[in-house]
């Protein structure tokens, strides 16, 4: 309940502070430069921006919309959820074993060398079409973005510190809770943002070519038909879905973290 609290008064304090207030302006030069360019380009390439908010207050009115974004949800969190623990572990045993992270490197470079389209083609094969292969292909990118910044937060660990608690002989767990832990905050911290769009990137591209159902799909189907309205509602209804978990959910997670740290 405590933390609910915290979170309703960093909501309110971010409302009233001029971040909020110049973030708001940049959407309006966003929509502006938006509308500018619609008026030299053909409607069929790039709608206007009230033509896309028109399309996009019909399309809540329709159960395929919500059933779309509660199925592209589910993946998402499901995706970024499991992309994050498996890239944690495997960062905690890296970098606490330099021999663990030589071993780890080659398979760290080749998951961050390879291309999504390849990855996308080998998970159609593998699961078929469906959620198990949208899910497989954000948790296989995602991952090495979160083993990388693990590893950079253990090393940011004085040493002398961790003398100290050889020392007083902590265990590896409680090395872990009072050591290691509120060290990758900060590092993790940083990620969050990049985790949370390249997911939905992964997300929306994996429904576009390998799902029958999703944002993805519905954006597909939108270019499919020409229907260039419908096409910038969705990117808007993206673009919602991202600053809805970035600044409603992993911000003032962050933001409890970084108090616990200190």
């Amino acid at each position: 309940m405590q933390y609910f609290k915290q979170v309703f008064r960093d909501m309110i304090k971010y409302l009233k502070s001029n971040k909020f207030i110049y973030s708001v302006l940049g959407i309006f030069l966003l929509l502006g430069v938006w509308q500018i360019g619609s008026m030299f380009m053909h409607e069929i390439m790039l709608a206007t921006p009230l033509q896309a908010f028109k399309e996009l207050f019909k399309m809540v009115q329709t159960d395929i919309f919500w059933f779309a974004c509660w199925i592209t949800a589910k993946r998402a969190f499901a995706g970024v959820l499991l992309g994050g623990i498996v890239g944690f572990v495997f960062g905690i045993f890296a970098g606490l074993n330099e021999n663990v992270r030589n071993l780890f490197e080659p398979i760290r470079w080749m998951v961050m060398s390879v291309s999504p389209i390849i990855v996308v083609g080998i998970a159609m094969m593998w699961f078929g079409m469906g959620t198990e292969m949208v899910i497989f292909i954000a948790a296989f990118l995602l991952s090495p973005i979160v083993y990388v910044n693990t590893i950079k937060g253990i090393e940011m660990v004085d040493e002398k510190i961790v003398d100290m608690a050889n020392v007083y002989k902590f265990s590896i767990f409680q090395k872990l809770k009072h050591i290691y832990i509120p060290a990758l905050v900060g590092p993790l911290s940083a990620a969050m943002t990049i985790v949370i769009t390249a997911g939905m990137r992964m997300i929306i591209l994996a429904e576009v070519l390998g799902t029958n159902s999703g944002i993805g799909y519905e954006f597909s189907f939108a270019k499919t038909d020409m229907n260039t309205p419908q096409i910038f509602a969705w990117l808007i209804v993206t673009l919602a879905f991202v600053g809805i978990a970035e600044y409603l959910f992993f911000k003032p997670i962050e933001n409890y973290f970084l108090r616990w740290k200190s």
